[in-house]
């Protein structure tokens, strides 16, 4: 594996900055975070919501390098200046995608852009599965797809890498049109349309519009890949799919929908720990067994599978890699418990159409033992909130759990559609999950129950899990 290494002059001329103090010349890593090691790191002082690091610059002297667009005055800068190179800019945020595109047509790796409400860090892990098989990919191993965490996707390229999976998200339009000039990426796909962000957009139309993004903005000989059964992808693969040449356009569906696909695939049996899939990648026929769990994953392994065969694997190594995929922290983990029991941890995001499919599969599941729902609060969706929690008790209610508890604001909504929906016990509610709540409310586990956890990734229901005593977890992710 080559060393991450940036020069000085790399990193004055992709920042467009001012050298105001100069000790090192070679840097190893960018950082964001005083509260982590920096040595040889380039540290850009970030300002958010809640946090200004121009305030912990005195923390920051262990890096290779500062890039700020403020300094303090006197004894502190001096000391600042005598400890580390000091770069500065007009605004910290612009310098480092400014210094992300710069890095990213300096490297020689293909960019592969994904997004879509849901299937995102799961197409992105499943991409880079695959193409694992054949190159070396780089990819975020968490959830950085916004303003601030795709340049840190694209600054963790290496010269060596051949391919980078970058995941791009949007809560506001505007949004991919950022992240498209920041990582120009040479193929792009929208895994789906869904009623995600909703507080950002106003309705499934705003998000659609926001999400074609990806393929209004992307550089002009980049490779679309469609979703062709999702109704508002299909429009723009008619809107921005008949503008490019057919061989700059995939596309995929399930099995036997459409005549001319190049990926499509179905799922012909599931189990907790495995989807069985066939159908067919560019003409050649197949069928295999991927370790994963619920069957709406299969639009995911679809869309990774057109990536691909877009970075030039035959059909023959796509069918080949398709058993050596993962699934990602949070996303569809079976967790195993101290009493016997299974939890499928499925707590990173979470929105009406991610909810829906987690319990259908959840419910589909045989099991002797009880099933258990830990559900927490789906943000984001603004005055939609109330119609869709009672649309998710509705559909679990219908699922026939045997105990539900749900954490969040919505709660009343929530269990209004429980009742409807034909749930008769008294569940479990709170604002906000508390520690030992899950323990306090459930009936003890045994080996037999299986308890699904489903949240938004602001609701931390990884506390619940904790609490009921995981055996195989780890709780950072």
């Amino acid at each position: 594996m080559t060393e991450w290494k940036m020069s000085l002059e790399d990193l004055v001329a992709g920042t467009e900055g001012k050298v105001v103090s100069q000790i090192g010349r070679a840097f190893n890593g960018i950082g964001t975070d005083t509260r982590t090691d920096l040595s040889g790191k380039i540290f850009f002082a970030l300002k958010g919501d809640n946090f200004d690091a121009h305030d912990f610059l005195s923390k920051a002297t262990s890096a290779g390098a500062l890039v700020v667009h403020r300094l303090p005055e006197g004894v502190e800068r001096k000391a600042l200046e005598s400890a580390v190179t000091i770069i500065q800019v007009e605004d910290t945020l612009k310098a480092i995608q400014k210094l992300a595109n710069f890095w990213r047509h300096k490297m020689k790796a293909t960019i592969l852009g994904i997004t879509g409400t849901n299937g995102k860090t799961t197409t992105k892990e499943f991409t880079a599965g695959i193409l694992s098989t054949k190159f070396k990919v780089q990819y975020s191993k968490g959830s950085f797809n916004n303003h601030w965490g795709v340049p840190l996707s694209l600054l963790s390229i290496r010269p060596d890498d051949e391919v980078a999976v970058i995941e791009m998200g949007m809560n506001h339009p505007g949004e991919l049109k950022l992240l498209n000039e920041i990582a120009e990426p040479d193929a792009v796909v929208c895994t789906m349309v869904g009623r995600g962000h909703l507080e950002g957009v106003g309705s499934i139309e705003g998000v659609a519009n926001a999400k074609a993004e990806i393929y209004k903005y992307a550089p002009k000989d980049a490779t679309f890949i469609f979703n062709r059964e999702n109704s508002y992808t299909h429009k723009m693969l008619e809107e921005w799919g008949a503008k490019k040449p057919t061989e700059k356009v995939l596309t995929f569906a399930p099995h036997g929908d459409w005549p001319t696909t190049d990926v499509a695939l179905e799922v012909t049996s599931a189990s907790a720990d495995t989807l069985h899939v066939k159908g067919e990648i560019q003409g050649q026929g197949g069928e295999t067994t991927v370790p994963v769990f619920g069957k709406h994953n299969v639009t995911n392994l679809m869309a990774a599978a057109c990536f691909g065969l877009f970075c030039g694997m035959t059909p023959d190594e796509v069918w080949k890699a398709l058993p050596k995929i993962k699934m990602a922290w949070g996303r569809n983990q079976w967790v195993d418990l101290q009493s016997g029991a299974k939890a499928l941890f499925d707590a990173y995001n979470a929105n009406p159409e991610s909810m829906r499919a987690a319990v259908e599969n959840f419910s589909n599941l045989k099991a002797t033992g009880r099933k258990i729902a830990i559900l927490g609060e789906m943000r984001e969706l603004g005055d939609h909130a109330a119609a869709l929690h009672r649309e998710l008790g509705r559909a679990v209610g219908a699922a026939k759990f045997d105990e539900v508890c749900f954490f969040g604001p919505s709660k009343h909504e929530f269990v209004a559609g429980l009742k409807e929906g034909g749930f008769s016990k008294n569940p479990t509610l709170s604002d906000t999950y508390e520690q030992n709540l899950a323990l306090k409310a459930l009936p003890v586990l045994d080996d037999k129950d299986l308890v699904l956890i489903k949240g938004s990734r602001g609701m931390q229901l990884e506390k619940a899990l904790a609490d009921l005593k995981p055996l195989n977890f780890d709780g950072k992710k």
